[in-house]
């Protein structure tokens, strides 16, 4: 047996929900074997999940000629069908994983006063080369946005959100974690920007964030917000 750690924790949700390639879900497969507080981490994990993973939870199929619109153009490119499947799968994880986050949160935070026609929101944030990629979801009731990163690569640096409205300004939401999945709170002056069409990019930035609110660095994946 061994301790776990958020690592762990991480791990075995992306195990459950189908993030990991072959050769991780052959280790991941050994370790349950052999670990029973992993193994105890992964059921559960199986547990949450199961009422959630089903078909009749994937995205309706009106929806896809959304998302497709909303991805960066480079990534529809090129590769054809097999891109397109995976920016699929990644939406309908994500969408799920979503909706079990926005559980959890709802459990934890007070009541708050009911707001009419809630606007659920999803952006689905890619890079030309495929080597970055998240998605956001976002709770105009609460304005809470969860984020779920499959991969960012920063180096030394670390992920920050940026969210460009209309008018083409970048407003930064803060530095996020690039590792695992997490919600944030929106700031109530941020919330008038989040609207169908606003694009979320991430930029590579120090740990305090971009200094004087300006990003310093190349922007590593992005993504239009859309109604669901």
């Amino acid at each position: 047996m061994t301790g776990m750690t958020d690592d762990d924790f991480t791990l075995a949700g992306e195990y459950v929900l189908g993030l990991l390639d072959a050769g991780q879900e052959a280790v991941v497969a050994a370790r349950i074997a052999t670990d029973s507080d992993f193994a105890a981490e992964v059921e559960a994990w199986r547990l949450r999940l199961n009422p959630m993973l089903g078909p009749e939870h994937l995205a309706p199929a009106h929806i896809w000629p959304k998302i497709e619109k909303a991805l960066p153009a480079a990534t529809l490119q090129d590769v054809g069908t097999a891109k397109l499947t995976f920016w699929r799968a990644l939406t309908a994880i994500s969408v799920t994983a979503a909706i079990f986050l926005g559980v959890l949160l709802l459990q934890q935070r007070a009541p708050t006063a009911p707001v009419a026609n809630p606007t659920p929101m999803i952006a689905a944030l890619g890079s030309e080369d495929g080597r970055s990629a998240m998605t956001a979801s976002y709770d105009s009731t609460q304005g809470t946005m969860l984020l779920m990163p499959v991969t960012l690569e920063t180096g030394e640096l670390y992920p920050e959100l940026w969210i460009i409205p209309a008018d083409g300004k970048a407003r930064s939401l803060g530095v996020i974690n690039g590792d695992r999945p997490t919600a944030m709170d929106v700031s109530p002056d941020m919330r008038q920007y989040m609207n169908e069409g606003t694009l979320l990019a991430i930029t590579p930035e120090p740990a305090e964030g971009a200094p004087g609110g300006v990003a310093t660095g190349p922007v590593l994946a992005s993504g239009k917000m859309i109604i669901l």
